[in-house]
């Protein structure tokens, strides 16, 4: 949804304000509100124009659609990331969980086919042990 380049001045505030209003309109899962997401939509090279009097609209925006959708303006940010970061680590947990058990099931058939053979379990697993 690029735009053309040369919005400034009023023209740049016009298009700022109808873009805020779509995108509070359309939600926070289908058009979050972020500077990037404003400069990205509008065909701005620069993120030095959102500054001032225009990023305190983009925030008060913001504010505004997290409200709409029911989410805590001041927290949201913050909990989210937390959440997230929890089920990372849940999710890398299990992982190393599962691959634990893998690797305790290949050093029992190891030492099941080594006792079999009448090899020295503890001589054969050594090079294991000093790294």
């Amino acid at each position: 949804m690029a735009r053309r380049q040369s919005l400034r001045g009023a023209d740049l505030d016009e298009a700022i304000d109808a873009l805020l209003a779509q995108m509070i309109s359309l939600g926070l899962e289908r058009a979050p509100i972020s500077r990037s997401e404003v400069q990205k939509r509008l065909g701005l090279t620069s993120r030095a124009t959102l500054v001032g009097e225009r990023g305190r609209r983009i925030e008060s925006a913001r504010v505004a659609q997290l409200k709409e959708s029911g989410k805590d303006p001041d927290n949201e940010r913050r909990r989210r990331s937390l959440e997230e970061r929890i089920a990372g680590l849940r999710a890398e947990n299990a992982d190393l969980v599962r691959q634990r058990d893998r690797l305790f099931e290949a050093l029992s058939v190891i030492s099941s086919i080594c006792l079999v053979k009448g090899l020295d379990v503890e001589e054969i697993l050594a090079p294991l042990s000093r790294h």
